[in-house]
């Protein structure tokens, strides 16, 4: 299939941003550890369960099972889900795939062993959990890192370049561009440490959980303890609480976490939208880009606007799928397994948004002059400063006057004052600029950029 003709843009449009993605959240990656987790499986239960019969293996037998883990390939692949297409099962087509490769390999002892005691969905939990785990570690976490390094070097680099705020739209007090970027370095990097701490959980129990074939078969193996070893062997956390279905609770607490990263990415997104909208920030295009089919003259910030809808998606999405699979009918139903085979969708999304916005944060340029002008063209944001000076030295109508004179004359709200206090406060008063109301913006943002290298020292010194 031609990537023109795929259904979903992941897979044709965006294909090149996410390809690597394949190997956490194919089928054909699903497929691989399905086997590798049924091959492991079957060794540490011939090693504690049916060891007489080791004797009678090759002395290669582990050897030959590890080849046919390292060796599997997209062909194999192909004909499992020919296998599939008979038997309308896709662990099952797995494990008759397995018995036919062991048969290959001489292992034909081995055979009754595959798949015993246990559910498709022991097989299924731990390899969406190993997956996951995985995606989390060698893709999610470094993407992260890159955006809070970008973030808190733009925070640094404009520690005092000074910015009109607005809260509801409305010109408010001074700040820093520094400190404002710092509030996101901070969440985002409080985000990355949270989904670096995440542990996932697995479970086996057969076929509503409480072991009750193998039990009954082999009825002196601890089988509760027999499983929780082969659970934390694969890196993950055994969790006790299940049916024939890992309750999805710990894997909705991940994917939330990751909606929430992406809500807060989109947020920035929206910032530095209106940001450039305002002037203060210039996304220069690449030397043959186009950015209208009509006007030569625009630059848009078309990634950033791309990253904002692709978050979005993201999130919602997540939050879906996060909250949907908590719902299991009994002991299990098979409405959960379609959308576990989503996982890919959302996540993907995150990463072409993070992409996005990390060539975004690379390129865009601050126009340190357009803010400090901005501010200056406001006096009135000193009001402020005005009317609590005032109420510190007895006026206690103060605010009502400054509020007063701003609406009516808010540039000549000192020289309105003449008169009305003495002197040596009015003179005080005019020594304040906008440009130099920042209160202390500087120190939060230092404060805020120390907790963030602490979070990333956490990863960096690894």
């Amino acid at each position: 299939m031609d990537s023109l003709e795929a259904i979903v843009p992941i897979d044709g449009r965006y294909r090149e941003k996410v390809y690597f993605l394949e190997k956490y959240f194919s089928e054909n990656a699903i497929m691989k550890e399905r086997i590798r987790i049924e091959l492991n499986y079957l060794v540490k239960f011939m090693d504690e369960v049916e060891s007489s019969k080791i004797k009678l293996l090759p002395r290669n037998w582990r050897d030959s099972i590890k080849e046919i883990i390292d060796n599997f390939s997209l062909d194999e692949a192909k004909k499992i889900k020919e296998i599939e297409k008979t038997v309308g099962h896709d662990v099952v087509a797995v494990v008759r795939f397995l018995i036919d490769k062991l048969r290959e390999a001489g292992l034909e002892i081995l055979t009754p062993y595959v798949h015993i005691g246990l559910t498709s969905e022991d097989v299924n939990n731990i390899a969406y959990s190993v997956l996951l785990k995985r995606f989390n570690e060698e893709v999610l976490i470094p993407l992260i890192l890159k955006i809070v390094d970008k973030l808190y070097s733009m925070s640094s680099d404009n520690m005092e370049t000074v910015m009109l705020a607005r809260t509801h739209g409305v010109p408010a007090v001074p700040t820093t561009f520094g400190r404002f970027i710092a509030n996101y370095a901070y969440r985002v990097a409080r985000i990355l440490e949270e989904l670096a701490s995440i542990k996932f959980p697995g479970k086996i129990g057969g076929a509503v959980g409480d072991h009750n074939a193998l039990k009954f078969s082999y009825p002196e193996i601890d089988w509760i303890k027999f499983s929780r070893s082969f659970v934390e062997s694969q890196g993950l956390r055994y969790f006790p609480a299940f049916t024939q279905i890992l309750p999805h609770d710990q894997l909705s607490e991940y994917l939330m976490k990751i909606a929430l990263l992406d809500s807060i990415l989109s947020n920035l997104c929206r910032d530095m939208w209106m940001m450039s909208l305002l002037g203060y920030l210039y996304f220069p295009p690449l030397k043959d880009e186009v950015h209208s089919s009509t006007m030569p003259h625009k630059s848009n910030p078309t990634l950033i606007e791309n990253s904002e809808g692709a978050f979005d998606l993201a999130s919602e999405i997540l939050t879906y799928i996060s909250r949907r699979l908590l719902s299991s009918r009994l002991h299990r139903d098979l409405s959960d397994s379609i959308i576990k085979r989503f996982y890919g969708l959302p996540l993907s999304l995150t990463c072409i948004g993070i992409q996005n916005l990390l060539v975004s944060l690379d390129r865009v340029e601050v126009d340190r002059e357009a803010m400090v002008k901005d501010i200056e063209q406001h006096q009135e944001v000193l009001s402020e400063a005005y009317q609590v000076y005032l109420r510190k030295h007895g006026y206690v109508e103060a605010y009502e006057v400054i509020r007063a004179i701003t609406r009516e004359h808010p540039q000549e709200i000192l020289k309105k004052l003449e008169g009305r206090i003495p002197d040596r406060e009015l003179e005080h008063l005019s020594q304040l600029s906008p440009s130099k109301y920042i209160g202390e913006a500087i120190e939060i943002t230092e404060k805020l950029l120390r907790e963030v290298e602490e979070i990333m020292k956490k990863f960096t010194e690894k």
